[in-house]
């Protein structure tokens, strides 16, 4: 049964016990859509698989080859109230097992994300809740691939079934290029003995990831935000495969997405939003565009490296009167601002905000509530501070009407015995209020200036002493309403909407009932008028557009729609889709929308809808369709190609494509094409380039002449760039070779190694590794060993070479100037295995040594 957001709209917010999440040895004891297992959400999406079929129009059938199976619809069946996938042993496509999955046609945002399964527990089977957009293995899906699309891998689990109980947490971002295993490994339940529960929460500025209700792991640096699918899948992936028990089959009990509720910074139609390159906004100083991040309304980003550089949003207000402002934030990338120094200009002077971009996420944040006028020049500025570094960054700025009443202000009074914390911070980092008594309330009044409805936002501080049985009280023109807390901590809690009179007749007042322990937290309250709510359904936009621009040089096509705004007063921004499918993750303020990377030669049909104040969709405008032009052009040659020479082997190094619709590499060997399963390398993956393409199966001693052609989305082909290799016998061990070994305790590493093989690392003081060759002769021999970088890495890495004839040893740090072979000399060595290299950690502890390959190459 698919539940959406229409159906469970209303479905109340809960607190809920650790119990709710754990697991249940009866799939039907979770059957009914439960409440959000954590505040500050409610149910927009659910699949509760209690069909006879899957449901083939709200899920893809995943499809395509991946590692060693073949994903095929026949493995997904629904029966019993549980979605099946199996692992069966097929030859199919040229794999020997077929597997399978399914993925959400439904595309996601911020919320939490939560399925209940029972995985396989023999070896073979890697099991999967994670999340990415669009993709090759999707069927009859918008052929769309460019950077409103894929964008951020969060894998919610994953589990290989030889370790059942080692539940791998990681996320994956692709702008402005492949940054992934962002996470680790929580030790947790076997995942074969029953079901469990898997979660993850997908905030701004972190991921917080559940296993049945037990908080595993927090990572910050979310990644950027992009709208993304679900999948629900189980490979055959780790061999050998134990086929004793085959077919194998995972069952998932449901899928479930609970939205964020309203935090405060949902749109009002009484917001104004200046993005850049529109009118009033301007720059000072040397800035450009970048499609690294994403900002409020799209990619259109603005960044400086330029000390002094300045940037600057200017209001058109319609009236004067107190507007709180935010900026969006549109860096997730370390190299952000670490003090962006935001300056107000209002009323009563100016105020400064300083902003270290880096951590702040991509979100709206707020600098405070001001007094502004129209005409006065007010409005804000950023410039980096000189005690900060790194790019500065600016998007848009937004100034809502909203009486704000912090604790302190005028309109705050308080009965009872509080107390002051400035440790525990409120809105804006400020210090926050607190009383243990069940007589003591705080109250926020505020000043209102017109009669209306508004929306209320109350601000409580996180402690774990406060209570969980604290109750707000909104008195409004229409009587008073209990609010209970939520249980949402250190974000705008919304207390609902209410009609007020002008002036101070209402307020709100925090308390609790008698007998009830621990602390009540006191911070800030504010109002926020909107119109009243209309019965009528929004009127959908008209008159929508769409034109194309296309640079052939970069392979960029750019597809901006308009429509004309409906005349309703509600109306606060625009979800703009694509074929169907929504491509805008938040609401678009102005009435335009532009999208890059286009496909080109596909035909894509556009439409909008207008969305209200309470989150409500019009019906979708008349569909515009659009053509985007054919591709003649070829990419550029690549360029800084290199080779090296191996045992019966070439290597190949070049330098990444600057192409946005670049699909690959073509390489060829001798005029014979290398890679006949379709081109190598992608335009997100641009260390595949510099990690080395192996071309296999060449003869030693005779020079082979080896080029790279650059492949673009439409099959074009580039000129080659080409050089010539003459392999030659050598002996390379790496860490996966019978000749490598270890003393102490070592691990695997993430960071990849030569030709992307497995590396290993240890931070313990006398561990050493050893490499020794089995030499076919007598002879001098080059010997290189490849170091993999990290920063956290030995300064010191000291490698020992054993010759025939005594030992040399070389200092190599570890932490810079490697991922490439370092040529440690040139050494005599007996024919066998009486030599060695070994690596052992000169630096000291706090530091990891890392290992790869080391080659020993017959001297000329």
């Amino acid at each position: 049964m698919i539940v959406t957001a229409r159906v469970w709209s209303m479905l109340a917010l809960a607190a809920v016990t650790a119990a709710s999440l754990s697991s249940a040895p009866d799939p039907a004891a979770a059957a009914e859509p439960a409440p959000a297992p954590i505040p500050g959400y409610e149910l927009a999406w659910a699949d509760e698989f209690d069909g006879t079929g899957l449901d083939t129009g709200d899920w893809y059938y995943r499809e395509g080859e991946k590692v060693i199976c073949s994903n095929s619809p026949d493995n997904v069946t629904v029966s019993d109230g549980l979605l099946h996938i199996a692992l069966k042993r097929e030859d199919r496509n040229g794999m020997p097992y077929t597997c399978g999955g399914v993925i959400s046609r439904q595309w996601f945002g911020y919320g939490y994300y939560e399925t209940r399964a029972r995985l396989w527990g023999d070896q073979g089977f890697h099991s999967a809740m994670w999340t990415t957009g669009l993709g090759d293995s999707m069927p009859d899906a918008p052929l769309y691939k460019g950077p409103n699309n894929r964008v951020n891998e969060i894998d919610g689990f994953e589990i290989d079934s030889h370790a059942p109980d080692r539940v791998q947490h990681h996320s994956h971002w692709f702008v402005p290029e492949h940054i992934g295993n962002q996470g680790g490994v929580y030790v947790g339940p076997d995942s074969s003995d029953g079901y469990h529960t898997y979660g993850f929460e997908w905030l701004p500025d972190e991921i917080r990831w559940y296993v049945d209700g037990v908080l595993a792991r927090v990572q910050p640096y979310a990644g950027p935000h992009g709208l993304q699918s679900i999948w629900l899948t189980t490979l055959g992936y780790t061999a050998p495969v134990d086929e004793s028990n085959l077919p194998g089959v995972t069952t998932w009990d449901y899928f479930r997405y609970y939205a964020p509720t309203d935090d405060g910074e949902r749109a009002t139609p009484g917001s104004v939003v200046v993005d850049n390159g529109e009118p009033g906004y301007a720059e000072t100083g040397a800035w450009s565009g970048t499609g690294e991040a994403f900002g409020y309304q799209d990619r259109e980003t603005r960044s400086t490296a330029e000390q002094g550089a300045t940037a600057a949003w200017t209001p058109k207000l319609a009236t004067a009167g107190e507007y709180e402002v935010s900026v969006w934030n549109p860096s997730f990338l370390s190299t952000g601002h670490t003090a962006a120094r935001y300056t107000v200009t209002h009323a009563g002077g100016t105020s400064e905000v300083v902003v270290d971009q880096r951590t702040a996420g991509q979100r709206w944040v707020s600098l405070g509530s001001f007094e502004l006028t129209p005409g006065a020049g007010h409005g804000v500025r950023v410039a980096g501070d000189a005690a900060g570094s790194g790019t500065l960054r600016a998007d848009a700025a937004r100034f809502t009407p909203a009486v704000v009443v912090e604790d302190g202000d005028p309109g705050y009074t308080e009965a009872g015995t509080w107390a002051g914390s400035a440790t525990v911070t409120g809105w804006l980092g400020t210090g926050s209020r607190y009383a243990s008594g069940s007589s003591s309330t705080a109250r926020w009044t505020p000043d209102l200036p017109a009669t209306g409805a508004y929306d209320v936002y109350a601000w409580t501080p996180g402690h774990e002493l406060n209570t969980g049985d604290a109750r707000f009280t909104v008195a409004h023109a229409g009587g008073s309403t209990v609010v209970p807390a939520d249980g949402v901590v250190d974000r705008w809690t919304h207390l609902g909407r209410y009609d007020f009179a002008a002036g101070g007749d209402g307020y709100v007042e925090l308390g609790k009932d008698y007998g009830v322990t621990g602390f009540l937290r006191a911070d800030t309250v504010k109002f926020v008028p909107v119109p009243p709510a209309g019965d009528a359904a929004l009127p959908a936009p008209a008159g929508v557009r769409g034109t194309v621009s296309a640079t052939p040089a970069t392979g960029d096509a750019t597809l901006t729609w308009h429509w004309r705004a409906p005349n309703d007063p509600d109306v606060v921004g625009y979800h703009v889709y694509l074929d169907g499918q929504r491509v805008s993750w938040q609401p678009v303020a102005r009435p335009w929308f532009r999208m890059r990377e286009m496909l080109a030669g596909q035909r894509y049909e556009i439409t909008v809808t207008a969305v209200d104040s309470a989150g409500r969709e019009s019906a979708p405008s008349s569909p515009a369709p659009v053509r985007i032009p054919v591709d003649t052009r070829a990419p550029a040659a690549p360029t800084g190609l290199t080779g090296e020479a191996a045992n019966g082997r070439a290597i190949l190094y070049w330098s990444q494509n600057a192409e946005v619709d670049l699909l690959g590499y073509n390489v060829y060997a001798d005029g014979v094409l290398v890679n006949t399963k379709g081109p190598v390398g992608h335009i997100a993956d641009p260390g595949f380039t510099r990690l080395g393409f192996p071309v296999e199966e060449l003869a030693n001693g005779t020079a082979h002449q080896l080029q790279i052609r650059a492949v673009d989305l439409s099959g074009n082909e580039s000129r080659p760039a080409a050089v010539s290799v003459t392999p030659l016998p050598m002996s390379i061990v790496g860490v996966t070779d019978t000749g490598y070994s270890e003393q102490g305790t070592w691990s695997g590493s993430s960071v990849p190694g030569w030709l992307r093989s497995p590396t290993r690392t240890s931070n313990a003081t006398t561990a050493t590794a050893s490499w020794r060759p089995d030499l076919p002769a007598a002879g001098g021999y080059d010997v290189y060993a490849w170091v993999p970088n990290h920063a956290n890495s030995s300064t010191a890495a000291r490698y020992t070479v054993t010759y025939d004839g005594g030992t040399d040893s070389v200092d190599v740090d570890q932490t810079t100037g490697g991922n490439q072979w370092i040529l440690l000399g040139r050494y005599d060595f007996a024919a066998g295995t009486g030599g060695d290299v070994t690596v052992a950690n000169a630096a000291g502890g706090g530091t990891y040594l890392r290992t790869s390959a080391v080659k020993f190459v017959p001297a000329p």
